[in-house]
């Protein structure tokens, strides 16, 4: 049976201070990537990260910075 964990995410990323944020996850394993928003005027941004260190969970885990995506609003969002 999966359950719904919360956990603290440290997120890496060159050039800036790591981040700590709590997230929801409905698995028994940490998520191999999180998308977090990133802002972005009219279109929709997120950062992306994978996974790099589960030797916390369930309590934590730390993941590196791969790429922002981005992607312009359909009308269901607006």
């Amino acid at each position: 049976m999966t359950r719904t964990t919360t956990f603290r995410a440290r997120l890496l990323r060159a050039g800036t201070e790591p981040q700590t944020v709590t997230v929801r996850s409905a698995s028994d394993s940490p998520p191999r990537t999180l998308r977090r928003p990133a802002g972005g005027g009219g279109t929709l941004m997120f950062d992306v990260y994978a996974l790099l260190d589960a030797d916390g969970w369930p309590g934590s885990a730390t993941y590196t910075y791969v790429e922002s995506l981005s992607r312009a609003p359909s009308v269901s969002d607006e």
